[in-house]
């Protein structure tokens, strides 16, 4: 016959065994309920994750505003890397980001004349400096994008006078208004040369903007010498220089006379080539 002392010590064995298993099964439910937890956490983790690729999938590339990049190697983009590299160290000893572009196109005219003088590459060069340009204003950088600007004036002009010929001489002064030109000016001028409406919504913030030139009188008493375009006169002699008022015209003109002669006695011998060319042609 067992002892009562023997029973007693049996019931507490059995009872504490009877905890353990209880705790054990309490131990592997919550471990069980925690991997659920985190089971269902990773399901919405990659739930999210997939609907997030999804989106961004099915987002347009981004955009190049019609500008189609150029080949490793490619010969225009060297022109844009020797182009680059030209303005910057001209630019930066002169202090004169004009001068560094005329120098820059001076190096291009000496380095690569194919490009220069090849209507087809000269048009994707102006794609980039387009696309460029737009996506200055778009990061909200208008000093850069005003100077992209300049850079696509010098070689339009290049290109008036030097291969089409359908002008005497570069003007410098529309670049010197595009370095300094008023938000309005500078969008407008982007807009109207790329294929996408990028810059649409950036027009609509600045289209109220007087459009604004600059005049040819470096003593002019205007802020900045700046007066709105609709309102500035040029001079008719060389059809080169404008100003804001005829009292700034008089007052310029010993400044600009030299100049003056040099381009109108140019215009006169270059219409007088035009007007051979047209009769020689007939």
């Amino acid at each position: 016959m067992v002892s009562r002392k023997k029973a007693k010590g049996k019931v507490r064995k059995a009872v504490k065994a009877k905890k353990e298993e209880e705790k054990e099964a309490h131990d592997d439910s919550a471990a069980a309920a925690a991997q659920q937890r985190q089971r269902e956490q990773d399901g919405a983790l990659d739930a999210q994750l997939q609907m997030q690729r999804l989106i961004i999938d099915s987002l347009p590339p981004p955009c190049k505003h019609g500008f189609n990049p150029f080949p490793d190697g490619h010969i225009c983009d060297r022109f844009l890397h020797l182009f680059s590299s030209t303005f910057v160290d001209a630019s930066t000893s002169s202090g004169n980001r004009i001068i560094g572009i005329v120098e820059a196109m001076a190096a291009m005219e000496d380095k690569y004349p194919e490009v220069l003088y090849d209507s087809s590459k000269m048009k994707e060069i102006l794609s980039y400096f387009s696309s460029v340009g737009t996506q200055q204003i778009l990061n909200e950088d208008e000093y850069a994008a005003r100077t992209t600007a300049a850079v696509i004036v010098m070689i339009d002009e290049f290109i008036a006078v030097k291969v089409n010929k359908t002008q005497a001489g570069v003007q410098l002064q529309k670049m010197l208004e595009m370095v300094s030109s008023d938000d309005h000016t500078l969008v407008s001028f982007f807009r109207k040369r790329i294929s996408c409406t990028c810059l649409d919504k950036k027009h609509e913030e600045v289209k109220s903007i007087k459009k604004m030139g600059v005049c040819n009188n470096d003593k002019c008493p205007l802020p900045g010498g700046k007066v709105e375009r609709s309102k500035m006169l040029y001079c008719t002699r060389c059809r080169y220089a404008y100003y804001c008022s005829r009292d700034c015209q008089k007052a310029a003109w010993s400044d600009h006379r030299e100049g003056c002669d040099e381009r109108a006695e140019r215009n006169a011998k270059f219409e007088q080539e035009m007007r051979s060319r047209d009769q020689n042609s007939m």
